[in-house]
């Protein structure tokens, strides 16, 4: 028996649990925040929604929802660690990690701009190594230097890892601004991580994939953003602090798009250029789907959630493709994750009384 035959017959028993593309016809059939409680409690949420029910009796119910959802991605992810033996286990970890910096960089933030740890926990996605528990902690902490110290505390590599980036950044930049220092944490997460996977191992040729395409959604995000400031187009802001120049750093390495091709699409003069010039990348079925929405909206959040449904959808497929290795449960993560995504999606409909084909749209069903 190899590492994945147990493994994966675990995880297909845990794929039964997931929400079938009728459940979101039968929600948005009547589309309230009732409705989508109801039908929750008759699904694998059930005791995740009676508890955030209990935890969150004073908050609208679609709020509690979302945070029984999350609640829920946290506890199968630990699961699934759990069944995993250690090689396995350290693949699955290493896509889970992107949600664990994802997470620090927001607590950086935050702690820059003064924020008080209910608003900065609230910011947070607990699906990552960090629990639920530890994020808070690490909320709490009141400076800079505190939460730095503090990533220390459980002896997870990966934080001890962004821990010694943060250090070597603020001491080669003192007050160094936070876009600085998110990109500080960044690379050390992409360079810690590629360099734990094998090159010529089929198995860890995945998650080097997913781990590249993050480096080109981020890489892009910056570009995009700074073409937008340029006075390529109009629309709503996409991350960034008040004062910070928009002005992209220089690439992240190691991304499927390599530097001629980002250098190209940020010498564009519009958005629409860059999305024309994306359209010969891998990305180009996002840009396909994503320009009528983005013409009309002009916002480049909206194409951005085009783009990265490319990986997201690439990466849920895994999960029928080999049976015997480690894409089943790499899909099954991202499955996961991404009906996940679907439900906050629903919730925050049901909060701003969103027509359901306007929800519709915006879910993400593989």
């Amino acid at each position: 028996m190899n590492d994945y035959d147990y493994l994966n017959a675990r995880v297909r028993g845990m794929s039964t649990a997931l929400l079938a593309r009728e459940f979101f016809d039968q929600v948005l059939s009547a589309f309230t925040d009732a409705m989508l409680m109801d039908v929750l409690l008759g699904s694998a949420y059930s005791a995740d929604i009676e508890r955030a029910r209990e935890l969150h009796a004073d908050v609208p119910v679609a709020q509690a929802v979302e945070a029984a959802v999350w609640a829920n991605a946290g506890s199968t992810f630990a699961r699934l660690l759990s069944a995993a033996p250690p090689r396995p286990r350290l693949l699955i970890s290493l896509q889970l990690n992107r949600w664990d910096v994802a997470n620090v960089a927001t607590l950086v933030r935050a702690r820059q701009a003064g924020a008080q740890p209910h608003e900065t926990a609230a910011a947070l996605l607990p699906v990552g190594e960090l629990t639920a528990g530890q994020l808070g902690q690490l909320a709490a902490e009141q400076s800079l230097e505190a939460l730095t110290e503090a990533l220390a505390s459980w002896k997870q590599p990966l934080c001890i890892e962004l821990r010694r980036a943060l250090n070597e950044r603020l001491r080669q930049q003192p007050g160094a601004p936070a876009r600085q220092l998110e990109r500080a944490l960044y690379e050390a997460y992409f360079s810690w991580a590629l360099g734990q996977l094998r090159e010529h191992d089929p198995q860890e040729r995945l998650v080097r994939a997913s781990i590249r395409q993050h480096i080109d959604q981020l890489n892009l995000l910056a570009v995009l953003t700074s073409i937008r400031s340029r006075g390529g187009a109009t629309g709503g802001a996409t991350g960034g602090s008040p004062g910070e120049s928009a002005a992209p750093l220089e690439p992240l390495p190691r991304g499927m798009l390599d530097g001629k091709q980002l250098a190209e699409i940020a010498a564009c003069r519009t958005l629409e250029d860059a999305f024309e010039a994306l359209a010969d990348t891998y990305l180009g079925t996002g840009v396909e789907k994503g320009i009528l929405t983005y013409g009309q909206s002009q916002s480049l959040g909206e194409m951005q959630r085009f783009l990265e449904a490319v990986a997201v959808e690439s990466a849920c497929r895994l999960f029928r493709q080999d049976l015997l290795g480690a894409a089943v449960p790499l899909g099954f993560l991202w499955r996961k994750y991404s009906e996940c995504v679907n439900l906050r999606l629903l919730a925050r409909g049901a909060i701003f009384r969103m027509p359901p084909d306007a929800v519709r749209r915006e879910l993400l069903l593989v």
